[in-house]
Order: structure tokens, then sequence, then C-alpha cells
């Protein structure tokens, strides 16, 4: 009994009509699940499948929509993607695919939470409306609430105990929502560390193949070089062997040459002897026989028409005989060497014909200050530096020891002052000397003249101690005269004398 002393409701009877199984009525029905927060809440109507005109038109269109998006955008998306990978844009490309992927989570991320949001907003509302349909259960199924005299104020019987289950099927579904989103956001944060793994070793693997592909580069290119330095180390290993092996050559030609030249001016100065001692020899025998028969005091007397030798050198009375041709005067290499000449002996007045005299006088000598006295003359050229092109050398061949050197202001002249032979192939002039240059070793002093031409040819002049002081002298009348141009003037060292020296065979 409660306040007031209504009494309850009588319970519904119990027996008279067996509800069917599930409390539902018989029929045909589909099989469907009732989730737990919608439990008790009667029946629930699936929409009808039954197509709507306006749905499927709308359908149709998007469906067209889509395709001419997609044949317009295609195209677009081929051509960048193919100008990325021409561009070999590789980073790009992953950069474009960690972007896609974070927003895709994070979409995902919020899809989820809104769906939340209206799952909990729904589950309100159904409570709220299982609670009205519960309420209203009785007066469905016929159960009459009390009657108004029996008070308004007293609850159903187990109002108060109608809510329990269902709060405690929505804290078990809350719970299993959460730890689902739980294992989703543990799946989630497992593929971005996984996706943030594998770009980052990615990376790496690329930082390792680019340091790879960088140290073969380097391993290579040294390899080149280490090759390229031995071909050049070789090569010029091979132009230094070939260089000592021609100038080897060169100084045993100029060696041999040297010798051939010495031998050739001993040998002549061997016959020249010999010829000086026949003739000598000859002169003695002539002077024995002649000098019992000549008397000093005799008178000389002309030779008469018709003399012990006879007279085939002048005309006779025949008008049509020619006079008999007169003996070639005696010339040999030592005559020209020595510098012999047919005016240089007087006939023989005791015999009909001899050989020239020897000469008797002795080595050539001047004190003319113009006139530099040389032992040789050498000209050389930068193509031949330790071969002389051309030379001079007193008292060899066809040159007497009177080998002089004028040096003059109009230039450089050599001649041969016994024999009275003007050199004037030797001749430098004044304007095309570029420099000279002087120094001395031992007793020869060595005077150079540098042309102004492409070759650089030099003519080196070996002068005798004695001569050093005309050289001073000539340079200065050559500087003084107004056909230099530019000359220049310098002191040789020792040693570069020396080598000059040994050069030409002096040493």
């Amino acid at each position: 009994m409660e306040e007031g002393g209504v009494p309850p409701p009588p319970p519904p009877p119990h027996g008279s009509t067996p509800r069917p199984p599930g409390g539902l009525p018989d029929g045909n029905y589909d099989i469907f699940i009732i989730p737990p927060h919608s439990a008790g809440g009667g029946f629930l109507y699936l929409p009808s499948l039954q197509p709507q005109r306006n749905s499927f038109i709308a359908g149709i269109l998007v469906a067209l929509a889509a395709v001419g998006i997609y044949v317009a955008v295609v195209p677009v998306l081929k051509a960048w993607f193919a100008t990325v990978l021409a561009g070999n844009a590789l980073g790009v490309l992953i950069l474009a695919g960690i972007v896609g992927l974070v927003a895709w989570a994070m979409g995902k991320t919020a899809g989820e939470g809104g769906t939340t949001g209206s799952g909990t907003g729904g589950s309100a509302s159904g409570s709220s409306q299982n609670r009205y349909k519960a309420g209203a259960g009785p007066e469905a199924h016929g159960y009459a609430p009390p009657p108004p005299h029996s008070g308004a104020h007293a609850p159903p019987p187990h109002a108060g105990a109608g809510p329990m289950p269902e709060a405690g099927a929505k804290s078990g579904w809350e719970k299993a929502r959460e730890e689902t989103k739980r294992k989703e956001d543990e799946r989630k944060r497992a593929e971005d560390l996984a996706a943030k793994r594998a770009a980052a070793q990615k990376l790496r693997d690329e930082a390792d193949r680019t340091a790879k592909a960088q140290a073969e580069k380097e391993k290579w290119e040294q390899a080149r070089a280490r090759e390229k330095e031995q071909r050049e180390r070789e090569s010029r290993e091979r132009l230094a062997r070939e260089k000592l092996s021609r100038d080897r050559e060169t100084r045993d030609k100029d060696t041999r040459e040297r010798e051939a030249r010495e031998k050739a001016s001993q040998s002549s100065t061997d016959r020249l002897a010999a010829l000086r001692a026949q003739r000598d020899e000859r002169m003695r025998q002539s002077s024995a026989k002649t000098s019992p028969a000549t008397s000093p005091n005799k008178p000389y007397m002309r030779p008469s028409a018709r003399s012990a030798v006879g007279t085939e050198d002048e005309r006779s009375f025949r008008p049509y005989d020619t006079p008999t041709p007169k003996p070639k005067p005696f010339h040999s290499s030592a005559s020209s060497i020595s510098g012999l000449s047919e005016s240089s002996y007087a006939p023989s007045h005791s015999t009909a014909r001899t050989t020239p005299p020897p000469s008797h006088r002795g080595p050539y000598s001047t004190l003319d200050p113009a006139k530099i006295i040389l032992k040789a003359v050498y000209k050389t050229s930068d193509s031949f530096p330790n071969k002389a092109i051309a030379e001079l050398i007193a008292s060899t061949g066809s040159v007497s020891d009177g080998l002089v050197l004028k040096l003059q202001s109009e230039g450089l002249f050599i001649d041969d002052d016994v024999r009275g032979v003007a050199m004037r192939e030797w001749d430098v002039k004044a304007w095309t000397l570029k420099a000279v240059e002087e120094g001395k070793s031992g007793d020869i002093f060595v005077f150079r003249a540098t042309v102004k031409d492409q070759v650089h040819t030099k003519y080196t002049f070996l002068i005798g101690k004695a001569e050093a002081w005309k050289v001073e002298e000539g340079i200065k009348r050559l500087k003084g005269g107004s056909m230099v141009r530019g000359l220049g003037s310098s002191a040789m060292k020792e040693s570069e004398v020396k080598t000059v020296l040994a050069g030409f065979g002096w040493v």
C-alpha cells in the first residue's frame, strides 16, 4: 500500500494467451541484429529498396560528371607525372605521398569524431524514445492505467529498476567503441611510424647509394689521374732518353768530324812539310851544282837570240809558228795553304824551270788596331746550337794564318789578309746585330755576335789573348756608329766559355 491507500495496478494475466517466442506476433520477419543501445525500442523498419526517380537521375548525372572529370584530369596527371619522372624528382614524389597519407589520416580521424558525436546524440534520443515506447507498451497491450480516483502520483511498479540494464549496455558499448578507437589509433600510429621508418630507410638507402656512386666516381677519377700521370711521366722519360741519345749522337758525330779535320789538317801539314823539305833539298842541290860555275864578279850578259835552253818561248822567223804555251805555275795544296803565289819568288837564273822557293816568312802578325787576328770563326743557330753551320779555321784548307776580323761602325767583316781575299759571305751588317758577348778562358778570348733573325744566328770568334784589346776598341767603334739599332753587350761566364770551346773542340 502506498500513501493515500491506493492499491497498485493488478499484474497482467498469465497463461491465458501464451506469447510467441521473442514477443512478436506470427508472421515473416527479416533477420537483423538490434544494437545494445537500441534494445527494447520496438520495431526497427528498414528503408524501402524501391528506386526513386529523382535519386536515379541524380546518380546518372553524378556518374557522367565523374566520367568527364576523369577524362579531363587523367591526361593532365599523366603529363605531370611524366614531367616529374623525367626531372628525376623522386624526392618530390615521396613528399607528395607522405602529404597524401597524412591528409588521409587526418580526414579519417575527423570523420570518426563526427560519427561518434552523432551516435551519442542518437543514443540519447533513442533512449528517450525507448523509454517513451516502453511506457506506452502497457497501453498498447491493453493494460489500463490506474483509475483517476486511485491517484496519479504513484509510480508504476518497478519504475526505478528500468534504466539499469540500459546503462550497463551503454557503458559496455562505449568501452568497446573506445577500445576499437584506441586500437585504430595504435594501428594508425604504427602505420605512420612504419611509413616514416620506410621513408627514412629509403632516404638512407638513397644517401648510401649516392655516397657509393660518389666514392666509385672519385676512385675512378683517381685511377684515371694516376694513369694519366704515369703516361706523362713515361712520355717525359722517353723524350729525355731520345734527347740524350740525340745529344750523344751529335757529340759523337762532332768528335768524329773534328778528328777527321784534325787528321786532314795533320796530313796536309805533314804533306806541306814534306814538300818544303823536298824543295829545300832541291834548292841545296841546285846551289851546290851551280856555285862553282858562277862568279860573283862576272857581269851580267844579255842572252843571245839562241840560248842554251832554246827559244821556244819566242816566235821564230816563221810567221805561221805559234808560241809554245808557258808551263803552268806549280800549285799544290801545300802552296795554297802556306799562301805561296807566283809573285812570291823570282825566277832562277841558273836553271830553266824549277819549283818556287819555299816561303821563309814567320807567323802572320799586325799592329793595326782595326785588324783582329782570328784563330777560328764558327756560325751556329738555335736549330743547331752544338753544331757549326759554317766555319773558318786559320791555317786550315784554303785559309791562311792571316784570317782577320774588322770591327767597324758598318758591321763585322772577315778577310784573309795574307791572300788578300775578302770573305764577303761572312759579312754582318751593323743594323742586323742584336747583341755581342765576350769572355775568356785561358789563352783564348771568345767574342760572339747574335743576329736579329728567326733562328738567332750566332757568329763565334776565337781570338788570341794578345788581340783582346783590339776587340774592346772595335766594340767602341761599332757602338759609336749611326747604323747600330739597340745593340746589347754582356760578358760571358768562364763556364759558358769553356762549354763553347768544348763544343768546337778547342778544349
